[in-house]
């Protein structure tokens, strides 16, 4: 009877819990309006948007680290009150996670034909869980990022001109939301997909300055554009910027571990105390070319592992490389944190696959459970769980980067996957891997 009515009752807990973050949220920012004291960056942008709409305020800090084109996103929550603009973003968060789940899974099965068992999509479910509720209780922008680079991925497997179309207009808007995801720009290049490529870039120019120009003038927005850039780009191409040591990427990781910045702080008698948890004392700009060369590394070790073509986004290959993708984005990203770490949700469907597809080597599978175990269990330790450290406990497993641990388990498992050719023996489904055509048995060889 459970088992008949999961989805329903899945779905209700989600509602419920939903509803419950919105209430504390609600409550929290009621309560920290009177101490004049910062929330999340959602409350923030409550604070910051209405002056950049009614009063043309310029970019000054990264107080607003989007692009124009996001404050349409965050505009019709300045209506209300801040913390019934809390609860209201809170509410939204299913409209985007849930989307977003069914797709990724939707990509695997139309790449393989597997169908994920229980266990797997409660593994997916537990990994992906906390960088989601992070999402939630923190205020962020990831999840509205990732539901349009979903869809778009979801289009990009078709190959007729509509859904190229409409493929290339959601990735785009993803990216105009946080640059990121221009790493998926980079792999269509890569993959010879010159229209979905053509209509990235066209999409791109599309929300960054004609949808914004019409609300705000043509005018305002590209003053903002310019000062935005100053801000949000410049810094960290040109100038060798981290402002954020203790985030969870490669270069802050490097940073934190190898020159002699602050890994945290707390208060004490009213006194800020810093923490240093660096083995070495290189120079910030030193540390961060290394991060740079590591970066270098891993992109090619990746360019190489995809040099074999792939004539069909309906293939194993795809949701695998984008997975890859996906994770790399956060790897080079100087503004990592773990709410940042929805996106993967692809390396985490792409492994489920490889653990439940029968065409998968056993050693494989292998890897892929105890990967998706492994992310299980170390993901909470990104949460209050790490307090079984000591009161210290979230800021060591924060510094020893959990998050990226946890992606690089996943990435290994997919670069050590190995598949059956189809046909090597009789396959549960009725689908093949490559082509979408009538799994070939054994006996038809």
């Amino acid at each position: 009877m459970v088992q008949r009515y999961a989805k329903q009752i899945a779905l209700g807990v989600v509602l419920i819990a939903t509803i419950i973050l919105a209430v504390q949220a609600h409550q929290k920012v009621a309560h920290e309006m009177t101490r004049q004291k910062h929330i999340d960056a959602f409350d923030s942008y409550m604070k910051v948007v209405p002056k950049f709409i009614h009063d043309h305020k310029p970019y000054r800090s990264d107080r607003f680290p989007l692009p124009p084109f996001a404050m349409l996103f965050v505009a019709p929550f300045t209506l209300l009150s801040r913390p019934d603009a809390q609860a209201a973003w809170v509410l939204c968060k299913p409209l985007f996670f849930i989307p977003i789940f069914l797709l990724a899974y939707s990509i695997i099965r139309r790449s393989s034909g597997t169908v994920l068992e229980p266990l797997a999509i409660a593994l997916i479910i537990a990994g992906w869980f906390f960088p989601v509720i992070g999402d939630i209780q923190e205020g962020q922008m990831n999840l509205l990022m990732l539901l349009p680079l979903t869809i778009g991925l979801w289009f990009a497997q078709n190959s007729d001109k509509r859904s190229q179309i409409l493929a290339g207009l959601f990735v785009a808007m993803a990216i105009c939301i946080k640059v990121t995801p221009l790493a998926f720009l980079a792999y269509f290049l890569y993959r010879r997909r010159w229209l979905l490529s053509a209509l990235i870039v066209i999409g791109s120019g599309l929300w960054l300055f004609v949808v914004p120009g019409i609300f705000f003038g043509f005018g305002q927005n590209l003053l903002w554009m310019h000062q935005w850039t100053d801000i949000m780009i410049k810094p960290y191409i040109f100038h060798d910027r981290i402002k954020f040591p203790n985030g969870e990427s490669i270069p802050e990781l490097v940073l934190r571990f190898f020159s002699h910045e602050p890994a945290w702080k707390t208060f004490s008698h009213g006194h800020v105390v810093w923490h240093y948890v660096n083995i070495t004392a290189i120079s910030p700009r030193l540390a961060h070319l290394i991060g740079r060369v590591i970066l270098l590394i891993i992109a090619i070790a990746g360019i190489v592992w995809a040099r074999k073509s792939v004539p069909d986004f309906h293939a194993r290959r795809y949701p695998m490389e984008i997975a890859c993708i996906g994770a790399f984005m956060l790897w080079a990203s100087e503004r990592t944190w773990v709410p940042h770490y929805v996106t993967l949700i692809f390396a985490l469907m792409a492994v489920g696959m490889i653990a439940c597809d029968k065409l998968a080597t056993r050693k494989s599978q292998k890897i892929a459970w105890w990967s998706l175990l492994a992310v299980a269990l170390l993901m909470p330790l990104t949460s209050g769980f790490a307090r079984i450290f000591g009161p210290d406990g979230r800021h060591y497993t924060d510094c020893a980067d959990v998050v990226i641990w946890c992606s690089f388990m996943l990435v290994g498992a997919i670069f050590a996957a190995r598949f059956h050719p189809p046909g090597a023996y009789v396959v549960a489904t009725d689908v093949s891997a490559d082509c979408g055509q009538p799994a070939i048995t054994s006996g038809d060889k």
